[in-house]
């Protein structure tokens, strides 16, 4: 069948023609064979879905295969990816939302440490973490600290109120009382 993007343009007689519609059917398979292609070749390109180029990946950053599941062999090479940034905010932020929901991340000058901070709504996973923050961690940073935070929802009290006034005859003051 002609695809309809080409039957608006081709004139009635090429609906009848079998060679062209044999053409087209064929044509169209090709191309959608060619997209999934392009397609596939451009996930290579993105860490988090490359599968088959993981070994390009690994001789970039490490010289060498390595061994584990595509998972394993993921985190650690975006580990020495991490490893080979500056130690700035940016880098900690990416560490930290890999293994939670961060909120926040503060550095902490005179204790000479990083306070992360996550939501509960999430899992983390602290032991990774702390892994790979002490893989990047310089010298000059002591140690990572870490808080989970929870969100808090107001309470609304409502009563009614009554006020009364009352006049002392002693001192001549008027004074509410609730």
């Amino acid at each position: 069948m002609i695809p309809l993007k080409y039957r608006q343009v081709l004139p009635p007689y090429w609906y009848e023609i079998d060679m062209a519609d044999r053409h087209f059917s064929v044509m169209e398979e090709e191309m959608d064979g060619r997209e999934a292609t392009v397609e596939d070749l451009g996930n290579q390109f993105m860490l988090q879905r490359a599968t088959w180029a993981l070994s390009v990946w690994e001789w970039i950053f490490f010289q060498a295969m390595q061994s584990g599941t595509d998972v394993q062999r993921r985190e650690a090479i975006l580990k020495k990816k991490l490893a080979n940034k500056p130690f700035k905010l940016p880098v900690l932020r990416a560490l930290g939302s890999q293994y939670g929901k961060l909120i926040r991340v503060e550095e902490d000058f005179l204790e000479k440490e990083i306070r992360f901070d996550f939501s509960a709504d999430k899992p983390i996973d602290l032991k990774k973490f702390y892994q790979d923050f002490e893989y990047i961690r310089p010298v000059h940073v002591r140690k990572a600290t870490t808080s989970v935070q929870t969100e808090i929802e107001t309470i609304v009290v409502s009563g009614q109120a009554n006020y009364f006034t009352f006049d002392f005859p002693i001192c001549g003051l008027e004074i509410p009382m609730v």
